[in-house]
């Protein structure tokens, strides 16, 4: 091929490209009205994030996703924040939230005494057992602990005082409403004094206070182990001075037994209280006002929550009763009208299996219990004494006539009345005539009594009603 054909054909190949060229610019000129808008089909959505001219567009987030990717970006920064947060916190949690929450919630037990026992054995000990109540809202483990009992503290006494007994729990388990039994136990007596001062207002008070300490009182949390001190005064049913004391039954012994014992029955003593109580062998004297009447003793005498009939011996001192019998009478005419013969009752011995327990004297011997006697009871018992023979241990049989003949010179009892019923309505100490005779001394005195006052009346009244009594036995 020449250089011509060459050159030709170089030519017809530029001449192409510029007619190519020439065509596009024409497409590019053309008016906008001739420009086609896209078909929505062709422009992608914000969910494919792609346009005609194939450039991405973002896509829309939500907050979840926001917050996700904010967190994958500070990721390290928040586990910095919490570890530090927990190295400050956790000490406090578990050294000072959780045991004040443990010393709030012993704080707040209310520690009922449900039912327990005292059996005062000697001296220098004494038997207890307590059951009462825990309340926790988690379940813990308690060590076993001794629990220190004490008397109220009086103001500015000293904060180390010794109790007057320490009783030992074992280990507990509580959770929610628990009872917890402290068995029975021989605990010594550390502190007479406060055991005196507790159980004087113990016998006193309807209710009365209990301090009890126990330091230290270690719970356990699951693993945790937290040791808490326990201060904790308490309510605990008393025996409201033993109101209701009195007599139900008695009998003269006719002849005295060798030791003296002229009287016997069954007394009647309530025990306000939840504690079962133990005294052993208790005796009492027997008083109308400053006249000390007798002395009565009450063998193992246990009182039991409720009412109590406990058999009782004794002695009642006729030299004293009988010549006094007047007065005693006109002492009582408000308790004679309600049916009842009043006396004191104060303690004068208590002993356990020979030991004497001097806690308890001290307590007792201070104390004025009034004692009930039913007034018909005792004039028929008086009465059938007169008149009815008994027969002693030494089987003699006597009559409280053939008794009062030592004690009153060979006087009749009703001799004595009479003549003491005479004294004080005539006011005059005249002896009677030596004519006179005794029943026309017992027609005077039974008139004199009618006529003069009405304690007399009461007087006769009574001897009827024991007649009546006695007749009732027949």
């Amino acid at each position: 091929m020449g250089v011509k054909e060459i050159l030709d054909k170089h030519i017809l190949k530029q001449e192409d490209k510029v007619g190519q060229d020439d065509e596009k610019t024409k497409d590019f000129a053309a008016p906008v009205d001739a420009i086609e808008p896209p078909h929505q089909d062709d422009v992608s959505s914000g969910d494919d994030g792609v346009v005609d001219n194939g450039k991405a567009v973002p896509e829309a987030l939500s907050k979840r996703q926001k917050v996700k990717r904010h967190c994958g970006r500070f990721k390290w920064y928040y586990v910095a924040a919490v570890v530090v947060l927990l190295v400050i916190l956790l000490p406090i949690l578990f050294k000072v939230i959780i045991p004040a929450i443990m010393r709030n919630v012993v704080n707040n037990q209310a520690l009922p005494i449900i039912s327990g026992a005292m059996v005062f054995t000697s001296s220098e000990s004494m038997t207890m057992a307590l059951n009462t109540s825990l309340d926790t809202p988690l379940g813990v483990v308690i060590e076993p602990v001794g629990l220190a009992l004490h008397a109220p503290q009086p103001e500015g006494a000293d904060n180390n005082e010794s109790p007057f007994v320490t009783v030992q729990m074992p280990e507990q388990y509580v959770d929610g409403k628990t009872e917890v039994e402290i068995p029975t136990q021989t605990a010594t007596i550390q502190d007479d004094t406060q055991l005196v001062a507790w159980f004087n207002d113990f016998f006193d008070s309807e209710t009365t206070e209990l301090r009890v300490k126990a330091d230290p009182l270690v719970a356990h949390l699951g693993k945790l182990k937290y040791s808490v001190n326990m201060d904790k005064t308490i309510r605990v049913q008393g025996l409201n001075g033993l109101q209701g004391f009195g007599v139900s039954k008695m009998n003269f012994i006719l002849p005295a037994e060798s030791n003296g014992t002229n009287v016997a029955g069954t007394l009647m003593i309530p025990n306000a209280a939840v504690l079962t109580l133990s005294m052993g062998n208790v005796s009492f004297n027997l008083w109308a006002g400053n006249l000390n009447l007798g002395i009565v003793t009450a063998y193992d005498l246990t009182l039991k929550p409720g009412n109590n009939t406990p058999a009782f011996q004794g002695e009642l001192y006729l030299d004293q009763l009988i010549p006094n019998l007047g007065a005693i009478l006109d002492s009582q005419n408000g308790a004679i009208s309600n049916g009842f013969i009043e006396l004191n009752a104060t303690g004068n011995s208590t002993s356990y299996n020979g030991n004497r327990i001097t806690y308890l004297e001290k307590v007792l011997g201070t104390k004025k219990m009034l004692v009930q006697f039913p007034a018909a009871t005792l004039v028929t018992e008086l009465l059938s004494g007169l008149l009815v023979s008994g027969t002693g241990s030494d089987g003699s049989n006597s009559t409280l006539l053939d008794s009062l003949g030592q004690v009153l010179g060979n006087v009749t009892l009703l001799e004595n009345m009479l003549a003491n019923f005479e004294a004080d309505d005539t006011g005059s100490e005249d002896e009677a005539a030596p004519s006179e005779t005794s029943t026309s001394r017992v027609r005077r005195g039974m008139g004199a009594a009618a006529s003069k006052s009405p304690s007399r009346s009461v007087r006769t009244n009574l001897f009827r009603l024991g007649l009546r009594g006695l007749r009732g036995r027949k």
